[in-house]
């Protein structure tokens, strides 16, 4: 019995914070993202957004962070309140509030706040559309011919730009199945998601959290907002592509003013 506590030990040790807990898990023979996802009842998205990992090469003895509950960490930046906060995970002021122990609205540069995926999503827009809002984020940049930032020549653009601050969560808009998950040209760090006829595609992320070959659920976590390749700052570059040719994606989102929906308060904020 006491060789097998000891077995345990050496697999996993567990770091608590408040409401939640970090169990630090070193890799096995055989561990997979997928595996340790099911093992631990973790999306492979979170695994791969707590640690910075090569989903397809884990070593034998690597330690892996993996949080319980299932959840997302967020780092208070200059000039955030937990309003602002709030509306970039789809959720409430009071859910952030009572995962993290906060008695007031008080928050500081630096602060990292836990929030439980089981309160993220909770103002999707899923009422208007067969899409949702990747990002609440502002509308900077439309699909069309436009004045290039960078290279200020008119080109055309194949997608939507929202801006965010670095390191907001991008969600899935749709269910699908992940073709590509890393470096994309000049999308910088990109994910193309397959959903159907559809390829949607997120660019210039600061981090990507999803594999290629993952099936994802639509609001599922599959990156951070960031300004990767040619960029001029941190957005997020979405775009749909049907059968391989670009359309407005406009067209598959609820509108600009009804990106965040608290159906059971009758509540609608638009971008920021």
């Amino acid at each position: 019995m006491k060789k097998f506590i000891f077995i345990i030990i050496l697999l996993v040790n567990i770091v608590i914070f408040g409401n939640y807990y970090i169990v630090n898990y070193y890799v096995q023979s055989g561990d997979t993202i997928y595996t340790l996802s099911k093992k631990f009842s973790v999306s492979p998205s979170i695994i791969l957004d707590w640690n910075d990992i090569d989903p397809y090469s884990l070593k034998i003895g690597q330690v892996i962070k993996i949080p319980q509950p299932e959840g997302i960490l967020y780092e208070v930046k200059q000039g955030d309140t937990l309003y602002d906060i709030s509306l970039r995970f789809f959720t409430t002021i009071d859910a952030i509030k009572s995962a993290n122990n906060l008695k007031n609205n008080y928050i500081y540069v630096g602060q990292k706040l836990f929030v439980p995926t089981s309160k993220i999503g909770l103002a999707f827009n899923v009422y208007d559309k067969d899409f949702i809002w990747p990002v609440f984020g502002r509308l900077t940049s439309t699909y069309g011919m436009r004045e290039h930032p960078i290279y200020h020549k008119v080109s055309f653009h194949t997608g939507i730009d929202l801006a965010a601050p670095e390191g907001t969560p991008i969600f899935s808009a749709t269910k699908g199945v992940v073709e590509l998950a890393g470096p994309y040209g000049g999308y910088g760090l990109a994910v193309i998601v397959r959903y159907g006829k559809y390829e949607i595609v997120y660019g210039h992320l600061s981090k990507v959290c999803v594999y290629k070959g993952q099936t994802i659920s639509e609001g599922e976590l599959i990156g951070r907002v960031g300004s990767t390749g040619v960029s001029t700052g941190p957005h997020l570059h979405f775009e749909v592509r049907i059968n391989g040719n670009h359309t407005n994606p406009i067209v598959f989102l609820p509108s600009y003013n009804r990106m965040y929906v608290l159906k059971s308060d009758n509540i609608y904020v638009g971008g920021e």
